[in-house]
């Protein structure tokens, strides 16, 4: 049912023909590359993916702000910067904007940056 989803959201944003600056132009974009490992929403915006590389340490920019943890994520995750990605969850689904900070984390020091940043114990 998510890759319903998914591909839905994708065909919807090609349809509008819109290009903007969150266009997501990765033809890999249908390719899961990861999960959101820790969140904290609504009280931090600050949040953890666990890819195929490690832990990606990302910051919510805008878009779908409706998340939690083990929702999958698709697009660019494991990439530094800002970046558009899809996310599919149990409850809603649709497109965020986000800053990668850094990729390939460990999960301790994933655990550590997530802690820290979201005042949580």
């Amino acid at each position: 049912m998510n890759f319903l989803i998914v591909l839905a959201l994708t065909l919807s944003l090609t349809w509008t023909g819109a290009v903007d600056e969150h266009e997501m132009r990765d033809p890999d974009i249908l390719a899961r590359t990861g999960d959101i490992a820790l969140d904290n929403w609504p009280f931090c915006d600050f949040f953890v993916i666990h890819t195929d590389h490690g832990f990606s340490l990302a910051m919510w920019q805008s878009g779908m702000w409706i998340f939690g943890e083990g929702d999958d994520v698709y697009g660019p995750a494991d990439q530094v910067g800002r970046q558009s990605i899809l996310l599919a969850g149990t409850i809603t689904s649709g497109q965020m904007t986000v800053e990668i900070e850094a990729v390939g984390a460990s999960l301790a020091a994933a655990q550590a940056a997530f802690y820290k940043r979201c005042k949580v114990r």
